[in-house]
């Protein structure tokens, strides 16, 4: 008769005994014949499959063996040195470690919301078949045609989408290559061509008498509401005036808007705390102090009073209903947009404001450290003694500076032909 081998179950709960090939249980005899080795069993219920460890020689180290699994499994952080372990299971544990705050950012914090949130979102067009695939069998050809065929679909994703997505795949590589899932060589990702992110530039900004203007359009009725006999109340145009003069007069993001609290701003001192709020900062950190120049301190302090001098609570508040309890940009931004261009105003995006912000600060002649601190922009350049992205993507040259080159050139040149005329 053929021997077999043969699994028994131990003493302890989700431990097996793998008995030799030679063992009398595979003729099956009621005794062992074999000196077994024990391994523990755990059930992984996301990958739909069980997990085992290693043999041991005594069934009292596999039970070991088997709660440090558990515990492993239950903080994301399984340790599984075989190449089998599929993509789809990697991206599993990794969400689940990041929504536990177990697995960290390359910062050494946990994974913010809505960082999870996005990153989930990208992931959701990796098709089955890829995730199905084990880590280390995808191959480069795999991850450039998934850019390719989402470049080709119907309708097709933006080149900042498809990188958002490949870009994903490599976080769960990093991840698996730090616990073992995959050989630490293999990133499939490198050497993928992509396309070129469709950002716009923006390069769009305004001189201080024009955004000025603007914010007081805001306070004008439009022809259809006038049409209508509708009067535009200031409480109405307060909660419009109030973000944009945050970003432009406060340098202000968009997050930092939407989670600025009033326990955060300091009508005495006249400065605002930007992103004291982990939720409100982006990675690596851009908590500020910044100062609240006169028209954003009239701003935020008619807004202050319009909802009752309260000690605490969202600057920018939300319209009843909101789930998160925080405003949506893009909402407020539609809506600004649709009345400026009723009132025949040029709209201006949140980002564009803030450019706007850092061209002032730069034309104000702030001292480029002081205007790169109070940006929020990191990692100082000492040679240009600010943040290199402040000087070459934020500033701009404001329309009156051609004027002012034009006056200044043609003072030097009548200068330099009286000087010759002279001699």
């Amino acid at each position: 008769m053929k021997h077999r081998l043969v699994d028994t179950t131990a003493r302890y709960q989700g431990v097996f005994a793998r008995h030799q090939a030679k063992c009398a249980l595979g003729e099956r005899k009621k005794r062992c014949s074999c000196r077994p080795r024990y391994y523990g069993v755990i059930w992984d219920r996301d990958a739909g499959k069980p997990l085992k460890t290693g043999r041991f020689d005594q069934a009292i180290e596999a039970r070991d063996a088997r709660a440090d699994l558990l515990e492993s499994l239950r903080r994301g952080t399984i340790s599984a040195r075989s190449n089998g372990t599929t993509l789809g299971e990697i991206k599993t544990r990794f969400l689940r470690g990041a929504r536990d705050g177990v697995v960290l950012n390359k910062y050494g914090r946990k994974y913010r919301k809505r960082a999870i949130k996005e990153l989930k979102s990208a992931l959701k067009h990796v098709p089955d078949s890829l995730l199905r695939t084990p880590a280390d069998k995808v191959r480069q050809g795999d991850i450039q045609n998934l850019a390719d065929g989402l470049a080709d679909r119907d309708p097709p994703l933006s080149g900042s989408r498809i990188r958002e997505v490949v870009y994903g795949i490599s976080t769960l590589y990093q991840f698996a290559h730090q616990r073992e899932l995959a050989r630490k060589d293999h990133n499939p990702k490198e050497g993928v061509r992509l396309p070129a992110p469709d950002e716009t530039v923006r390069d769009f900004v305004v001189e201080v008498s024009t955004f000025t203007a603007m914010l007081r359009a805001l306070e004008e009725p439009t022809e259809a509401e006038r049409e209508k006999g509708n009067v535009r109340t200031k409480r109405q145009a307060l909660r419009d005036q109030a973000p944009y003069a945050l970003a432009a007069y406060g340098t202000a993001r968009a997050q930092e808007i939407r989670i600025l609290d009033w326990a955060d701003v300091y009508f005495r001192v006249r400065a605002l705390e930007l992103a004291a709020d982990e939720e409100g900062r982006k990675p690596g950190g851009s908590w500020r102090i910044v100062p609240m120049v006169e028209p954003l301190f009239k701003i935020l302090l008619d807004e202050w009073e319009a909802q009752g001098r309260p000690r605490e609570g969202k600057v920018c508040v939300p319209r009843k209903g909101s789930k998160s309890g925080l405003v949506t940009m893009d909402n407020i931004q539609d809506r600004v947009h649709r009345r400026w261009v009723d009132l025949g105003v040029k709209p201006i995006l949140f980002q564009e404001a803030r450019h706007t912000a850092a061209t002032w600060l730069d034309h104000a002649r702030v001292p480029r450290k002081v205007a790169s601190e109070i940006m929020g922009h990191k990692t100082p350049t000492y040679a240009l003694g600010a943040a290199r992205i402040t000087l070459q993507r934020y500033t701009h040259m404001l329309p009156s500076e051609l004027e002012r080159a034009r006056e200044r050139l043609d003072a030097y040149l009548r200068e330099m032909t009286q000087e010759r005329g002279s001699r």
